[in-house]
């Protein structure tokens, strides 16, 4: 289960890579891969190289996020293309008849791209060999504001009610996941045309479901890796007024981060009291479960982590003048959000800062992560039953620590 993040979605690689060995020698590698915005990227990289080993697709993927550039995803910021959209912005704010601005950014690029990284006839074909299960993606749709999941393989799914979710089996195509990394007002909205009956304009899929817990579930899952690119745990408060930049981080905080962790607890409080040896039940959309699912949940260890990554790197390597010369776009970018303000302006930063150095350092934070994951006590192995400590700091969930002091199940 991959979240959403733009740029983030490095440490997601970080994790896998050092999760990898682990799944690989307990024979448990993920066949049910389900992904929303820059997650559902990763995912579909790792869903067309299912038939091949883990690790080996983990550093591939690692070597990926290595290469990709600003220019791998959106078209340079000072270009004709960029003049005109901030033109029609202006139009449209002067209410001018007839102005339209389908985005603030052209993200074109980023399809090239995506056909370039991931062979989707092979996600299909590991899907009806069996290599794996299902491989979906979420979208938001403009029409009915849903999230809907898009899914190959797994059970017969409907409407999921409770959660408004979707589901659409489809082969996983390229439409699918540029439409799950449409950042509303950021990207154009991305047209899907299959299935037929999900036809229509859809954005972002973290806009409403970033943590897709759910679906994950639903298609089947009796086990979850849930990789997190934000953390709900605060360790620092604002010393200066906050300004408009921090608002927008803000809202980013709560849609994203929130979720997953709440989303995760509720997984773990639901274990608890289910008791051992429960017998396994169908799952559909809206079922309600009878068996244990064990977990891993790693995501960063506080809220600004990240953003304090990107405002050091941007301070280090793009807000001297020089930088407009080797990287224009890094270099504007940055002193639009004035990234070195603040760790909460490098927040915003992140989300676009393809940058080889803040990449490097996301990497090498998910590996970590993940290691300390690995080396703390959990309920079965490396997987988690029940909630996770909150005895020393909330962080506890993204660092895999303190140890716990005694199973609270056995390994299922």
């Amino acid at each position: 289960m991959l979240a959403g993040g733009g740029a983030r979605g490095a440490y997601e690689v970080g994790v896998l890579s050092a999760l990898a060995p682990a799944l690989a020698a307990r024979g448990a590698a993920p066949d049910i891969i389900v992904g929303t915005s820059i997650g559902a990227l990763n995912g579909a990289f790792f869903a067309a190289r299912a038939h091949e080993p883990l690790e080996a697709t983990a550093a591939a993927a690692v070597e990926m996020w290595r290469e990709l550039r600003w220019g791998d995803a959106l078209r340079p910021l000072v270009s004709p293309s960029e003049l005109g959209r901030l033109v029609g912005a202006g139009a449209m704010l002067a209410g001018l008849p007839g102005a339209d601005l389908t985005g603030l950014l052209d993200s074109s690029p980023l399809s090239d791209t995506l056909a370039r990284l991931v062979a989707f006839k092979q996600i299909a074909r590991n899907v009806k060999s069996g290599a794996l299960t299902a491989a979906a993606v979420v979208a938001t749709s403009y029409a009915t504001t849903r999230s809907v999941v898009f899914h190959h393989g797994g059970p017969a799914l409907g409407l999921d009610s409770i959660r408004a979710i979707d589901y659409a089996a489809t082969p996983i195509a390229p439409e699918h996941v540029l439409a799950s990394a449409a950042i509303p007002g950021a990207f154009p909205a991305v047209e899907i045309r299959r299935p037929r009956a999900a036809a229509g304009w859809y954005g972002d899929g973290g806009v409403r479901l970033n943590a897709p817990l759910a679906p994950a579930l639903a298609l089947g899952a009796h086990r979850v890796i849930a990789i997190g690119l934000n953390s709900s745990v605060t360790r620092t408060r604002p010393s200066t007024r906050p300004d408009a930049i921090d608002g927008v981080a803000q809202l980013l905080q709560v849609v994203l981060a929130d979720q997953l962790a709440n989303d995760v607890a509720t997984l773990a409080a639901v274990n608890e009291t289910l008791p051992a040896g429960s017998s396994a039940a169908r799952r559909g959309a809206g079922r309600r479960r009878r068996e244990r699912i064990p977990y891993i949940f790693i995501a960063p260890g506080d809220r600004l982590e990240i953003g304090r990554i990107a405002r050091d790197v941007y301070k280090r390597h793009y807000a001297g003048i020089g930088s407009l010369v080797r990287d224009t776009n890094l270099a504007v970018f940055g002193r639009i959000v004035n990234a070195e303000r603040s760790a909460i302006h490098g927040e915003l930063l992140s989300y676009l800062f393809l940058a080889r150095e803040f990449i490097e350092e996301l990497i090498a934070l998910g590996r970590r992560d993940a290691e300390r994951w690995l080396e703390a006590e959990h309920d079965a192995g490396m997987w988690q039953l029940g909630l996770l400590p909150t005895n020393t700091t909330e962080s506890a969930p993204a660092r895999g620590a303190p140890r716990k002091r005694r199973p609270r199940a056995t390994r299922t």
